[in-house]
C-alpha cells in the first residue's frame, strides 16, 4: 500500500512539473538545460578591441605639446564616422589606450590638443576581432606619417585552429611551422589569420606537442604583427 502511494505521488509530481514547463515555454521563455554557453563565435573572443600605444618621437614644433589620439573605423576602404578618442590628452612617452568596436581596420589619427581640425599624423592599422594591440614606439614624421616597426608591435587574440594549412613540427621545447586560426565573433566578419610558429612556446608546457594545437582547438595567441596582412608571428600559445 505504501509503495502504491509513493508511486502515485511521483506521477502527480511529474504531471505538474510537465505542466509548469509547458506554461513557461508558452510564455516565450527559454528553458536551458545546460550544454550550451549561449554565445556566438569562438570561445572567449572579446566583444571589443583595444589599441594601446606610446608616442616616442614628434616633429620639433610639437615637442612639449600634448595630443589627442583617435581610432576611426575603416570599412571597405572608407573611413566611417565611428571614432574612439583618448579621454585625456597624452604627451610624448605617455601611454594611450583606445577601446571599442574597432575591427576590421582603423585609421589612427593624432591631433595636437585643442586643434582637432586636421591630424598631425595618421596611419591605418589592421585589427582582428577581440584583439589587443600594443605599439610602443610610435614616431610622427614631419610629413604626417605615423611610423613604427610592426614586428615590434604586440598582439593578443583568441580563435579556433583551422584544418587548413596546418604545418607544425615539434622539438627542443618549441613549435615551428604555421597554422591558420579562425576568429569568429558576433557582429564581426569571420577572419582567418596565418600564425607563424618560430620557436613558439605553449603556456605552462615544458615539452609542447603539435597535437595540442590540432584542428578545432580554441587557443589564445600572443605574438607580434608582421608586414603581411592577416599574418602574426606567435611567441606564446595558450590552450583554452
Amino acid at each position: 500500500m505504501h509503495t502504491k502511494t509513493c508511486a502515485s505521488a511521483v506521477k502527480i509530481y511529474l504531471f505538474f512539473l510537465f505542466i509548469s514547463l509547458f506554461a513557461v515555454s508558452g510564455c516565450g521563455l527559454d528553458v536551458d538545460f545546460g550544454g550550451n554557453d549561449g554565445g556566438d563565435g569562438n570561445s572567449g573572443v572579446a566583444s571589443e578591441e583595444t589599441i594601446e600605444g606610446t608616442i616616442e618621437d614628434v616633429p620639433s614644433e610639437y615637442e612639449g605639446k600634448s595630443f589627442v589620439v583617435k581610432a576611426c573605423v575603416v570599412k571597405g576602404g572608407t573611413i566611417e564616422e565611428v571614432c574612439r578618442a583618448t579621454e585625456e590628452d597624452v604627451s610624448e612617452d605617455e601611454e594611450f589606450s583606445l577601446k571599442g568596436n574597432l575591427d576590421p581596420e582603423v585609421e589612427l589619427q593624432i591631433f595636437e590638443s585643442e586643434n582637432e581640425d586636421s591630424p598631425i599624423g595618421s596611419r591605418r592599422i589592421e585589427v582582428f576581432p577581440g584583439a589587443m594591440i600594443v605599439i610602443e614606439d610610435i614616431t610622427i614624421e614631419a610629413d604626417g606619417r605615423v611610423v613604427y616597426d610592426p614586428e615590434e608591435a604586440n598582439i593578443t587574440f583568441r580563435g579556433e585552429v583551422s584544418d587548413r594549412n596546418h604545418n607544425c613540427t615539434e622539438g627542443g621545447g618549441n613549435l615551428d611551422g604555421r597554422i591558420d586560426v579562425t576568429i569568429s565573433s558576433e557582429g564581426s566578419e569571420t577572419v582567418t589569420v596565418t600564425v607563424r610558429l618560430d620557436d613558439t612556446e605553449i603556456f605552462r608546457e615544458d615539452d609542447p606537442m603539435c597535437e595540442q594545437i590540432a584542428s578545432g582547438r580554441n587557443i589564445e595567441v600572443d605574438g607580434k604583427l608582421t608586414n603581411e596582412s592577416k599574418t602574426v608571428e606567435a611567441d606564446l600559445i595558450e590552450i583554452l
